[in-house]
């Protein structure tokens, strides 16, 4: 059992409880227990408190430290700009010991100091960097092949650079990872980075913000069946904004998932028990999308291993060893395992692409893993024979054999050359 000092914040609470149930399930199975941290106030956010009063803005945060050290344990937050806030101010306090010493002079008041012996992490860092991918696909019930996701990953889950070092600050892919570690496809697209627009919210002029959400959901809505994030002002903007674009006869939809909804729903959670009917945009043509993918793999699942098999078509290693692309470029192996994982089973089954595969073994020599497509290919075409729609060759040499135990009979060349 791995533990953490929960730290929701603000906004998921008492906006989006929804994201909590999501979060506690997922957590919970994954064999990770939360702890609340008695006593916590609003990290505080950066863009009012530290903008209103910035030495009330580092008290804050390191009393909420505090607590969370008190503990004994790391500290775990949900939310990017909680994580943002608590990361700089930790990091300031850091560098600057007269900060820190001025710091720890009111803290002292009510009995706490802080000591920065404390990691503070984002629930996305604790997925990927403590648990780890294989961890995440060990809970997969329903993997979400084929379904396409936009990952946005938010400005303060890994900005500023400076305090934060969990990913790249401009080219991020751990998240991406997560998601096609539940079997999705995440997008890419070129206004990915463009921040929500959030903060737009405190300036004079409302319409103004939801002028960066609008550019990105008219983008990704053409590409992708979902977004998802982990970011509650994030969310509110995608998810709540969006819904009054609607309204107002804006011609936008984009299905807005939190990241732990899409986790859930791959460990076999159904959507209401997610509270995913609470969104203010509708998920049901999502979770249609995604419900008739999933029918199409049951068959599959009778007859693959098809955790093995997305390991396989992701790895891809050996594709341009197959001899017969070499000749025949129109067989592509790996486009057929992918085919397979996005429940195209009967159409591959019937195709005469899957013919090709001549039983060489040179992918499975060379594979990293020692898979090997050859099995693969083993499987659909007696699958193939079972449906009756082997070539004509295939099933004469069957035939053959079924009736003689032999695939060929003596000739006369045999006495030609004096062999009786």
């Amino acid at each position: 059992m791995t533990d953490y000092a929960m730290f929701w914040g603000c906004t998921i609470p008492a906006r989006f409880p929804f994201m909590e149930k999501s979060i506690r399930l997922v957590i919970d199975k994954m064999g990770v227990e939360l702890h609340e941290i008695e006593g916590s106030t609003c990290c505080p956010t950066k863009s009012i408190i530290k903008v209103g009063d910035e030495f009330t803005w580092y008290v804050t945060a390191a009393r909420n430290l505090c607590l969370a050290e008190n503990m004994g344990m790391d500290l775990l937050t949900p939310c990017n700009g909680c994580y943002s806030s608590l990361k700089a101010a930790a990091a300031e306090l850091h560098i600057d010991h007269g900060l820190r010493q001025d710091v720890n002079e009111v803290l002292a008041e009510v009995g706490l100091e802080y000591t920065g012996n404390l990691q503070i992490k984002h629930l996305v860092e604790v997925l990927y960097d403590d648990l780890g991918t294989d961890e995440v696909k060990k809970h997969i019930t329903r993997p979400l092949d084929g379904i396409k996701i936009a990952v946005h990953y938010g400005c303060h889950m890994i900005r500023p650079s400076s305090a934060i070092h969990f990913d790249d600050p401009n080219h991020p892919t751990k998240f991406d990872l997560l998601v096609e570690a539940l079997g999705a496809n995440s997008m890419d697209y070129p206004t990915k980075m463009l921040c929500c627009g959030s903060d737009l919210n405190n300036a004079d002029n409302p319409s103004d913000a939801v002028t960066l959400s609008r550019e990105k959901i008219l983008e990704v809505q053409e590409l992708a069946d979902a977004m998802t994030m982990m970011c509650p002002a994030c969310f509110a903007q995608f998810d709540s904004k969006q819904y009054l674009m609607q309204k107002s006869g804006e011609r936008v939809h984009l299905p807005i998932v939190y990241f732990t909804e899409l986790m859930g729903l791959a460990f076999g959670f159904e959507a209401a028990e997610l509270g995913m009917d609470m969104h203010r945009v509708e998920t049901d043509s999502f979770l249609k999308s995604w419900y008739e993918r999933s029918k199409h793999l049951e068959s599959a699942r009778e007859h693959f291993d098809l955790a093995a098999l997305r390991s396989c078509y992701e790895c891809a290693a050996c594709i341009d060893d197959c001899p017969v692309t070499k000749i025949i470029p129109q067989f592509e192996p790996n486009r057929i395992i992918g085919d397979v994982l996005h429940g195209k089973l009967d159409q591959i089954v019937e195709s005469p692409d899957i013919w090709y595969c001549i039983n060489c073994y040179t992918c499975y020599e060379l594979c990293p893993q020692k898979f090997g497509m050859v099995k693969v290919f083993d499987r659909l075409k007696t699958l193939s024979c079972e449906r009756e729609t082997a070539p004509d060759g295939f099933k004469g040499g069957l035939q053959m054999f079924m009736d003689t135990g032999k695939l060929g009979e003596p000739t006369a060349m045999r006495k030609k050359i004096e062999i009786t």
